[in-house]
């Protein structure tokens, strides 16, 4: 009898030193929401579903924002067990860069919130947002949620590949998550490998894609090829449009380029052009070309990776000390088609620059 009291008391005992905030719990499976560019004093919205993991309702007590530019509601207040809820998050964008606030939601019984987090980018005008961002460097904190998984960019490039090469790309990858997640890609073209490192990826932590180009199983067409692939977060998960990835690749061949005293030399009036803002459906530029060289250049490839970029040149031969203006156009009801970099490739006889990239923003 009496070892069966001492039972008894060491359960009690072991009960009592249990944390309560063990006993009730709210999960998600997206910890951050990307809520993207966003312009100067406008209101935007976003949610996280919440789900009740624990046996018992759930009855939430506060929602604590980090900024007070963030409104949050929850609705229903007590979630069953087994249930859900919806977390109502409102931003109004008053602060000009990025930004990164937490929302606490505390729970009846426990100390311990449920922490989410919104990120973004304010601009003054969008039409400052025209150009893609470049990827993210290694372990830079604000990058692109895909599900659970947050990647430091939202496109592949390989630039400047030397027909028969073999080149890697490494992307760094995060589980914002609460499962473990396998992260890949899907819808692979036969030139390209992944790897994921380590395949298994714990919440909360950083892993690497390793995607490997051999150029020698591309179709060997000299200029601009591009692909679709698509994340994954779990093995089996099927391809959705909100998970995809724009591939390019930049192929020349420094073999079929004359090398000589008298070869042309390409020079642009800039690599980069900056568009002026409009508010017109249309926003155009020029980049002028010239040959500073002693024998013709020869633009072989005109190329474009974004489908709201036009371009429009009047020859494509210019001769030794001539100029000529190459006119840009951005459709603007075509940025969202893709989520490739606004750039133009030029493809030349030019042997110092046989492959030309003219960035845009």
């Amino acid at each position: 009898m009496k070892r069966h009291i001492i039972s008894l008391m060491l359960l009690v005992a072991m009960a009592a030193i249990v944390p309560v905030s063990s006993m009730a719990q709210l999960t998600t499976d997206k910890r951050t929401q990307n809520m993207g560019t966003l312009k100067l004093y406008t209101e935007n919205t976003t949610t996280f579903t919440l789900k009740n993991t624990s046996a018992k309702a759930v009855t939430i007590s506060r929602i604590v924002p980090s900024s007070s530019q963030i409104k949050a509601t929850c609705s229903p207040m007590v979630v069953p067990a087994g249930g859900t809820t919806l977390l109502s998050l409102s931003y109004k964008a008053d602060l000009v860069g990025r930004f990164t606030h937490a929302i606490l939601v505390y729970c009846e019984g426990s100390d311990t919130p449920l922490t989410v987090q919104v990120k973004g980018k304010v601009y003054i005008n969008l039409n400052d947002a025209y150009s893609r961002p470049a990827p993210k460097a290694e372990g830079e904190e604000f990058g692109v949620s895909f599900g659970p998984l947050t990647l430091q960019t939202d496109n592949i490039e390989f630039d400047y590949v030397n027909d028969g090469d073999v080149v890697s790309r490494t992307i760094a990858v995060t589980n914002n998550g609460e499962e473990n997640c396998m992260p890949n890609l899907l819808h692979l073209p036969g030139y390209l490998t992944v790897q994921a490192s380590p395949r298994v990826l714990r919440p909360g932590r950083k892993g690497y894609l390793t995607i490997t180009l051999d150029s020698r199983k591309l179709n060997h067409s000299l200029g601009l090829t591009q692909d679709i692939v698509y994340v994954s977060s779990y093995e089996g998960e099927s391809v959705a449009k909100d998970r995809e990835i724009p591939v390019s690749i930049v192929l020349f061949d420094t073999a079929t380029v004359e090398r000589s005293n008298r070869a042309p030399v390409i020079q642009l009036s800039t690599d980069e052009l900056v568009m002026p803002e409009s508010t017109k459906s249309k926003v155009k530029g020029t980049v002028s070309i010239s040959n500073t060289g002693r024998s013709p250049l020869e633009i072989r490839s005109l190329q474009v990776f974004h489908p709201a970029i036009n371009v429009a040149l009047p020859k494509t031969t210019i001769a030794p000390g001539e100029t000529v203006d190459m006119k840009v156009t951005l459709v603007k009801k075509y940025r969202d088609l893709s989520n490739a970099r606004y750039r133009i490739l030029m493809i030349t006889n030019d042997y110092r620059k046989p492959a030309v990239l003219v960035g845009i923003r």
